[in-house]
């Protein structure tokens, strides 16, 4: 898999990746959980990473919606 990380995102979310191709999003909180995510669509990834509020946006697109895979 070949992340493309994006550090910093906020307090809740220190951590965004992404595999342009396999669109699989890795999301890692505070204390080093990582959940990974597929399918995500890319214009979904990138509104969470611009979001004012990415927990949020996180929680009712991703977390809800797209099952969690395990890291290959």
């Amino acid at each position: 898999m070949n992340m493309v990380w994006d550090r910093h995102v906020s307090n809740g979310i220190r951590e965004l990746g992404y595999d342009v191709k396999t669109h699989t999003m890795a999301v890692v909180f505070p204390g080093g959980v990582t959940k990974y995510h597929a399918p995500v669509p890319y214009p979904v990834y990138a509104a969470i990473f611009h979001a004012t509020f990415p927990e949020r946006l996180y929680r009712q697109t991703v977390e809800a919606q797209i099952p969690t895979v395990n890291a290959s």
